[in-house]
């Protein structure tokens, strides 16, 4: 169906952050322009100047965070306090009355460097030399294992692995504004999960009011920025005034604390003589940056054996601090790099046995659901229909005659983490109105919902309209964030209409409620001729942490060209969504997912040296354009849950690892050699 949610942004009308009448003071952070020194901060000259400064110093408290399975950085502060751990990492807030003015004075405060000797790798964290956090002893933050069986005594195979960081990047960065109202603050910004976020901030804020902004994008990234509406909306209450920071593409890519995982495999797979894969045996050590923990590498505890009926599994994760932007939580937050892996490791066992990368995969194949794994519980999907069909594309496999590598690659992904999403319903002067409490990202959520509210309350979709509620108006929100809006925002909706249709009654009395009118006898009255309102609260909690499992299948298609350059030419998609509730939608992510997995397979990546980052702006980063990717075709094929409230399964992340793990699959087909690591570059993988 045709988008409802776009006409504004297309004529500009989109009302982002920095689109909000303003007048005030504006924002500069001073940054470290080291990887790892002690600091000394004098901002004397700047104050004397006329700049208002906030420095590490006037925020000594820690920032409580919880290590749980999560997605999420666990940092110190929002100003860096005797140390600096990264290049780019905020040392001091400088505000002035005009942003070229505190650009100015941001440059005269004066700090102190005493250069430590900087972290750059996973390999030189591991060798304690020095230390990113002293207090803790060892660069290794964090390490669980997580044991199911035990491993058998079968064939067995070792890969050595890496997947690049690289991060969400969206067309719009952060932005922040506050403002003091009485003994209350005004905080209008992009951030993500900002009804959730803002119970967290007012802890260190009190009374606050969260204005979710419109998101130009976010892919994860946006989580990230509660530090920086925290240093900002401290700055505001200390000065009571109002300020606003617009952070630049150079400040994302240095320290938005929002990259996805970097992470270094050693998978050990058992198999026996027939294909079937008999244990896993994962070792696995993820650069978390400059933090003391990040949950992207136990996301994958949802798929430790993906697609694949395998139950002796041992996953073994260490958390490994550099001198590097902290991560945060990017597109799949975690699975993409084990989605992966498990495909490399897949495909080796086939090319051990000689025997077609297909049909390995169609003998492991989970075949029975619901399927209770040692670690989650799938609750619907038929993997092999999908490769079935997938296999039907003969004339796509008979490429490989004129020079084409062609990769096929299969996956699943945890959606929807158990949890609650909210919504508020009003009809008010023949209009419906559809209130919710994060700000729109561009999924196509607001889109869905009018749909819904349309087919269930039998009204135009021309008289409903969405309207973002502040975290004061709101009920409890978390918004998009792990595959799970097609899910949670359907169940908050069918509760909110049944629940609104129930307070109408007592206007009209006990009438039938069918196409928009409440019925009784010969009366007939619309609901858009009522009043009033309802809000519901949808809560999921399944037997594990992820309730509902999409699959896919992909075939992707490369060729290349004698210098070594990989172009990709075709990506096919087979997709189990569930219960698609707008079939467009659901290829609009599923393309928008899969340009990032053949991205990061083939182009993105963060590179430093001597923790200086190298790729500071988008062309350094090797961001690809529309012409640098493939032809995308994508076919949906749903088996329903049983388990969620329409029979849909959320499909945001499930396309990242899945593109990637093809890709890589097409290359190593049109070179005849294997790749280990991404993206898949002359220097790594081509020589």
């Amino acid at each position: 169906m045709k988008r409802t949610d776009v006409e504004d942004l297309l004529k500009g009308k989109g009302n982002y952050v920095d689109d909000v009448k303003f007048s005030g003071y504006h924002a500069v952070f001073v940054r470290s322009s080291y990887p790892h020194a002690k600091i000394k901060v004098d901002a004397q000259d700047a104050k004397n100047k006329g700049a208002l400064v906030l420095t590490g110093e006037d925020l000594q408290f820690s920032l409580k965070s919880e290590i749980t399975e999560n997605e999420g950085s666990a940092n110190l502060l929002p100003l860096a306090y005797n140390k600096v751990r990264y290049v780019g990492e905020p040392i001091a807030v400088v505000i002035a009355k005009d942003v070229y003015t505190a650009m100015d004075l941001a440059e005269t405060v004066n700090v102190d460097y005493q250069p430590l000797e900087p972290v750059g790798s996973i390999e030189e964290a591991l060798e304690n030399r020095s230390l990113v956090f002293e207090e803790v002893g060892s660069n290794v933050v964090y390490n669980k294992v997580y044991e199911y069986g035990s491993m058998p005594n079968d064939r067995e195979i070792e890969l050595n692995l890496y997947w690049s960081r690289s991060s969400g990047n969206p067309i719009e960065t952060f932005g922040v504004i506050t403002y003091p109202e009485g003994d209350s603050l005004t905080i209008i910004s992009n951030m993500q999960a900002s009804y959730m976020q803002a119970q967290d901030l007012s802890k260190y804020l009190g009374k606050i009011r969260v204005i979710p902004a419109r998101q130009g994008g976010s892919f994860g990234s946006k989580f990230s920025l509660k530090n920086y509406v925290l240093a900002i909306a401290l700055a505001s209450k200390k000065f009571n005034i109002p300020i606003k920071w617009i952070e630049t593409r150079t400040e994302h890519l240095e320290a938005s604390n929002s990259s996805g995982p970097e992470r270094k495999f050693k998978i050990k797979a058992y198999f026996k003589n027939d294909g079937t894969i008999t244990g896993l045996d994962f070792k696995v050590w993820e650069d978390v940056g400059a933090s003391l923990f990040n949950g992207q590498a136990f996301k994958p505890l949802g798929i430790l054996a993906g697609p694949y009926k395998v139950r002796n599994i041992r996953y073994d994760a260490s958390l490994v601090a550099t001198n590097k932007n902290p991560p945060g939580a990017f597109r799949g937050a975690g699975t993409p790099p084990h989605t992966w892996a498990l495909e490399r490791v897949v495909d080796s066992i086939a090319d051990e046995l000689k025997m077609d990368r297909a049909e390995i995969r169609m003998k492991n194949f989970i075949d029975e659901f619901p399927y209770e794994s040692p670690y989650a519980f799938y609750d619907s999907g038929n993997p092999k229909k999908l490769m079935e069909i997938a296999l039907s594309r003969k004339e796509i496999f008979n490429l490989r005659n004129q020079g084409y590598g062609v990769g096929i690659a299969s996956s699943t992904d945890p959606s929807t983490p158990s949890g609650q999403e909210g919504v508020k319903i009003e009809v008010k002067g023949g209009k419906i109105t559809l209130g919710i409490g994060y700000g729109p990202e561009g999924q196509g959520n607001e889109h869905t919902g009018k749909i819904l509210l349309s087919q269930m309350l039998g009204v135009p979709l021309d008289k409903i309209e969405v309207k973002v509620l502040d975290n004061n108006e709101s009920p409890y929100s978390f918004g998009p964030g792990g595959s799970r809006m097609s899910v949670f925002l359907s169940g908050a909706i069918k509760g909110a209409v049944e629940e609104l249709i129930r307070n109408l009654r007592s206007q009209v009395g006990e009438a039938k409620f069918e196409n928009g009118y409440f019925i009784k006898g010969d009366q007939k009255v619309s609901i858009l001729e009522l009043e009033g309102s309802a809000s519901y609260v949808y809560s999921l909690q399944g037997k594990t942490r992820f309730n509902a499992y999409p699959f896919a299948v992909d075939i992707a298609v490369v060729k290349v060209d004698e210098s070594g350059i990989i172009r990709p030419v075709k990506l096919i998609v087979y997709i189990d969504p569930g219960t698609p509730l707008d079939e467009d939608l659901v290829k609009e992510q599923i393309i928008g997912g899969s340009f990032i997995g053949v991205s990061v397979a083939l182009y993105e990546r963060y590179v430093y040296s001597n923790g200086q980052l190298l790729t500071s702006n988008l062309s350094d980063y090797n961001f690809p354009t529309a012409l640098e990717m493939p032809e995308f075709e994508v076919n949906i094929v749903p088996t329903p849950s049983p388990y969620t409230p329409m029979g849909s399964k959320g499909i945001g992340e499930i396309p990242v690892g899945i593109a990637a793990a093809a890709m890589t699959s097409a290359v190593e087909d049109a070179l005849k050699r294997k790749i280990n690591s991404v993206p898949i570059t002359p220097d790594n993988n081509l020589q």
